[in-house]
């Protein structure tokens, strides 16, 4: 697709960009996490930048000494590009703000302070129905836009804060409608191809991001789709796809299956949600980011609202079977995962777990091939029983 690889080439020279806003006196400021109000950063006059790669064993191993081996090859690779040298923009940083919700996110804002690298934490309170603990996020942005303010010189004020919010709004919105048309059958775009844009959009001026994604949307209404009529329909759920980690959803498609829904906590624009430009707007994204997106895996009790969101993408989306993708060491979801797995058999609904650990020599990638092949097989034959 020529815009989506359009908007992919602009994404890829984000980090020339960011060098040249930094040459200018712009200061650049990374975060992790989907609490972390990207429209806040941008209100600041600052350049936001996710740090969200991953799909290496190399970057993962390269904190061992530093983070336990144990913990999340995803959350270790957000400081582990850096450590190997090949990370353009983490030196370029002028404050990191990490999301604290597990403890291995906030094993990682430890490292970067360890690294002489200005880390800032935003509590997430795992309690989400409580008032308590909105109010605690809600405070915890105070101080952040706060700290926003000192580090980029600039004052956030409501006005630019509102203009900030309306602009990330019409990229989701966008992004929304480009995923309604995956309903269709065959669809137009599948999973790879709308994480990938999901992606660039992150590293993308927003007025850029608007401009691709309307020739996007604009160009998959005419075009015929590249899946076959039989292909069966995945829904793709797990924590994260990373930047860089595609071998999974290429694999998937490239076996025959289509991916026309994804359920992931991070990696991915939550859409339908939508932080509102009135009234006080530091207030409407706490209850935008917190309260009003489908609870992450983390948040507790929230497995019950969980299933109900993916028994609706079931539905709406017509899903053959769902593909869990997990990553090692991450126990919640990996407790989930059970719980989901108990839930698609009850609905008789198949189900496949794959777990990675980024490793993607030709020895693994051989076994993964055949597993994901005979389940994208074994959808087409239940399909065609009488």
């Amino acid at each position: 697709m020529d815009e989506l690889e359009e908007l992919a080439k602009v994404a890829r020279t984000r980090p020339e960009q960011l060098k040249k806003r930094k040459d200018e006196g712009i200061k650049i400021i990374g975060y992790v996490g989907r609490f972390v109000p990207e429209e806040l950063i941008s209100a600041s006059g600052a350049e936001p930048c996710l740090l969200c790669k991953g799909g290496q064993p190399d970057p993962p191993d390269a904190v061992i000494p530093y983070m336990l081996r144990f913990m999340s090859p995803y959350s270790r690779s957000q400081i582990g590009y850096h450590l190997l040298g090949v990370d353009p923009v983490v030196p370029l940083l002028d404050l990191v703000v990490v999301q604290c919700s597990d403890c291995h996110e906030s094993r990682l804002a430890d490292l970067f302070e360890y690294f002489k690298l200005p880390a800032v934490r935003l509590g997430v309170p795992p309690d989400w129905k409580k008032s308590i603990s909105l109010d605690y996020y809600r405070r915890g942005l105070v101080r952040l836009k706060r700290t926003l303010e000192n580090v980029s010189g600039g004052d956030i004020s409501d006005e630019r804060l509102r203009e900030s919010v309306e602009s990330l709004d019409k990229v989701r919105d966008l992004l929304s409608r480009i995923r309604l048309l995956r309903k269709a059958q065959p669809p137009s775009i599948g999973g790879h191809d709308f994480i990938r844009l999901n992606h660039a959009t992150f590293y993308s001026d927003p007025d850029v991001s608007i401009r691709k994604l309307h020739a996007v949307y604009e160009e998959l209404q005419r075009r015929e789709s590249a899946f076959s009529a039989d292909a069966p329909r995945l829904l793709l759920a797990g924590h994260v796809v990373a930047v860089g980690d595609y071998t999974v959803p290429k694999l998937i498609e490239d076996s025959g299956g289509v991916i026309a829904a994804e359920f992931l906590d991070e990696g991915i624009r939550h859409c339908p949600q939508k932080a509102e430009a009135g009234g006080d707007p530091l207030a409407s994204l706490a209850e935008t980011y917190y309260s009003a997106m489908t609870p992450p895996s983390i948040f507790q009790p929230a497995w019950e609202e969980r299933i109900e969101h993916m028994k609706g993408l079931i539905n709406e989306y017509a899903i053959d079977g769902v593909i869990w993708y997990g990553l090692s060491f991450e126990e919640i979801y990996d407790l989930e995962c059970s719980v989901m797995s108990k839930v698609m058999s009850q609905m008789n609904i198949p189900f496949l777990k794959l777990e990675s650990s980024y490793e993607y020599s030709r020895e693994a990638v051989g076994p993964l091939t055949t597993r994901v092949e005979s389940f994208i097989e074994s959808l087409k034959q239940r399909r065609n029983r009488p």
